[in-house]
């Protein structure tokens, strides 16, 4: 969506894997709270190690 794509393009320089990381994180928790569906499937290609943080930041 543009919000994302807004989001994404205001983050600072050098601060953008964070700032994804925190969208991400948002709809997860989201998806979890309004209970849209049972799970999530997260890709972090060639970053896995930042899943579980992810996950931490989602409130899991």
């Amino acid at each position: 969506p543009q919000e994302f794509i807004d989001e994404m393009a205001g983050a600072e320089k050098g601060k953008a894997l964070q700032k994804g990381m925190e969208i991400a994180a948002r709809q997860i928790k989201q998806i979890k709270d309004e209970k849209i569906c049972d799970g999530v499937h997260i890709m972090a290609i060639g970053q896995e190690e930042i899943v579980p943080e992810i996950l931490e930041m989602a409130g899991m």
